[in-house]
């Protein structure tokens, strides 16, 4: 992924790894974003954990990206990311988190 401004080119590249974006936030920087995602787990086991690591690591890799969990919310069965393109001219850094 180059950018990050085409808001549906973020939702064709997370649903080919399995991951339904429900919301794109701060796209418009167009080296960072911050996504919420579904998941699709009724309880989340440790199996689950390590199918979506190793799809979000796939992802990144792929799609040369740096990819931060935020948060995960079995009670809406969502996740929250951020994510920072690793282009040449794009060095983003994501935020600190204390």
């Amino acid at each position: 992924m180059q950018s990050t401004y085409d808001p549906q080119l973020i939702y064709d590249v997370f649903d080919r790894y399995g991951f339904a974006v429900l919301r794109i936030d701060q796209f418009d920087r167009g080296n960072y974003a911050k996504i919420r995602a579904e998941l699709k787990y009724e309880l989340l086991t440790t199996d689950h954990l390590l199918e979506i690591t190793t799809k979000l690591k796939t992802l990144e890799k792929n799609e040369n990206l740096d990819i931060h969990i935020v948060n995960i919310d079995m009670i809406h069965k969502t996740m929250r990311l951020n994510i920072a393109t690793k282009g040449e001219e794009n060095t983003a850094t994501l935020p600190e988190i204390p």
